[in-house]
């Protein structure tokens, strides 16, 4: 082995993960909004779970890709951890459709796959053209890097220390799968690993599946680090998504290795095919359908014991993101995702105290503990206003966005303002009432009960506001416009009603002109409602 070898080997392999990376780009910016949508639509059946995580990581080539986008939607509360664990079994077969690839020699004209992706690239000025250019233009570049680790990898076939060491793998087990696990972190891709053993293979220097069946494990294993580390930071339900996929390609593995033992499986997939490139892509493929076909219906054994490894539930603090992972926003759809989650946080949050606020103000006998709820979420929406403004700004940064992704990054940083303006309004709200408690005052009955039907108008439109932003109303906007001018109509008539009212002696001055402050916090909630639904 030359050091020009080597240098080829290294280029090779730049082209490989590159390709991988750039087939990932033009699913991504093609159908990456609509993957997510699947994936969190379609994945309450675990067995539909698993076959869309098949067929998506087959599309982008990547099990990292695909358990890392399900870690962060869980993460992110899109997805119940439950639902999550079968598009990680999928994942994982979804996974080996690049050495199958691989194994039906594409590399042959993998110029002319280039060739043509790249004139999509250039020639065109349909975004969809250049994203499916993307795609094709990637897999011509994984095979030309595949054909450059081949050429160059031809005389490890005739090194002794290379060909001792595999040799050495049939006997330590444990160090060929460690050296597996290492190798896939570093390269964060079991079809690179995977692939760069084929290479090894059409070069020659692999020659029996016995020589790397324990390497291709250890590749397995180590391919759960992208969901490990998608799980890191995230919540208690994104860690056990992560370690489902490592007990899966643990127990997998396992279950392979002492079969591979005990069982003349090498001798089956000899009979399979005499070709060692594709015994190799059959192997990776068959451990995986075995793995999956013995522990699916375990699977909701591995989830109880995810949550016995992983204990307790999460506990949100007062100022922070929880579904937001700033240091690690993945690919764009999950952080548009998570930044949806956390956005629905905040209405959450600023509809608690709007509510709070309105019963504090109609009860006869108010419980003064909802203040201090009403101030600590007051604190958590003020916080969130800025935090997920600065995060949305990092989404628009981080990669290119589509027409649809863009429009409603905007319409969030949008909404998030209102949301913080109902707060404020539920919090001067909140302030009225404790003044009211301090001093002794007290609406007349007439003054009461106006008020009531007023605050259920208005936190019920609030809803329906939010419901249409969300596209889950039956309203159309102008049924929601004509609420919000009745709202004005009747803040102007209680108005006119509370000014005889205190002409009369039935209300104090005081106290009436809380009333009046109140009418108007509350028809400017309504103002902010109708807002939000302007940005569906």
């Amino acid at each position: 082995m030359t050091l020009a070898n080597w240098t080829g080997i290294a280029g090779g392999l730049a082209l490989f993960l590159y390709g991988i990376r750039l087939m990932g780009q033009g699913i991504e910016r093609l159908a990456g909004a609509k993957l997510k949508n699947i994936l969190e639509k379609l994945t309450k059946n675990r067995f539909i779970g698993l076959l869309l995580g098949v067929f998506i990581t087959a599309i982008i080539q990547s099990s990292n890709a695909t358990s890392a986008m399900a870690v962060g939607f869980v993460n992110a509360g899109l997805m119940e951890f439950t639902r999550a664990s079968g598009v990680i079994f999928g994942a994982n077969i979804g996974t080996t459709a690049t050495g199958l690839l691989i194994a039906l020699n594409m590399s042959r004209i993998a110029s002319v796959i280039a060739f043509i992706g790249v004139i999509g690239i250039i020639f065109f000025k349909s975004k969809r053209i250049n994203n499916i250019g993307t795609l094709v233009a990637g897999l011509g570049i994984l095979f030309i890097g595949m054909n450059l680790m081949k050429d160059n990898m031809t005389p490890l076939a005739n090194e002794k220390y290379f060909t001792d060491m595999l040799l050495s793998f049939e006997n330590k087990i444990f160090l060929a799968v460690l050296v597996g696990i290492v190798f896939t972190a570093i390269v964060q891709s079991v079809s690179a690993s995977v692939g760069i053993l084929q290479a090894m293979a059409l070069a020659g220097a692999v020659t029996d599946l016995d020589q790397v069946v324990f390497l291709i494990l250890g590749f397995n294993i180590g391919a759960c680090i992208g969901a490990v580390t998608a799980g890191i930071n995230g919540t208690k339900d994104g860690k056990r998504t992560a370690l489902i996929h490592v007990l899966f390609n643990v127990l997998a593995g396992l279950i392979w290795g002492v079969g591979w033992k005990l069982l003349p499986v090498e001798s089956w997939m000899k009979a399979l095919t005499p070709n060692i490139v594709q015994q190799i892509a059959y192997m990776n493929l068959i451990e995986k359908v075995v793995g999956t076909v013995i522990l699916f219906p375990f699977l909701p054994l591995l989830e109880k014991l995810a949550r016995i490894i992983i204990p307790g539930e999460d506990k949100p603090g007062k100022n922070m993101l929880v579904h937001i992972k700033v240091h690690d926003l993945g690919t764009t759809s999950i952080a548009i995702a998570q930044a949806e989650a956390e956005v629905a946080r905040m209405f959450g949050l600023a509809k608690t105290n709007l509510d709070l606020s309105c019963r504090l103000l109609t009860e006869k006998h108010p419980d003064r503990s909802d203040l201090d709820v009403i101030n600590a979420n007051e604190e958590t929406i003020d916080y969130l206003n800025h935090a997920i403004t600065d995060a949305l700004i990092k989404i628009s940064g981080a990669g290119v966005l589509g027409p649809n992704e863009a429009k409603l990054i905007d319409s969030m940083h949008h909404v998030i303002c209102d949301y913080e303006r109902i707060g404020d309004h539920a919090d001067n709200i909140a302030g009225y009432v404790h003044h009211i408690m301090d001093q002794g005052l007290g609406f007349s009955q007439s003054a009461r009960d106006e008020i009531t039907k007023l605050t259920a108008k208005v936190t019920s439109f609030v809803d329906e506001a939010q419901k249409f932003f969300r596209h889950e109303s039956e309203l159309t906007f102008e049924q929601l416009e004509a609420i919000e001018d009745s709202v004005d109509n009747d803040v102007d008539f209680m108005q006119e009603q509370h000014i005889r009212r205190m002409e009369t002696g039935e209300c104090k001055a005081e106290i009436g002109m809380l009333y009046v402050e109140i009418l108007t916090d509350l028809e400017r909630v309504a103002d902010h409602a109708l807002n939000i639904a302007e940005q569906a």
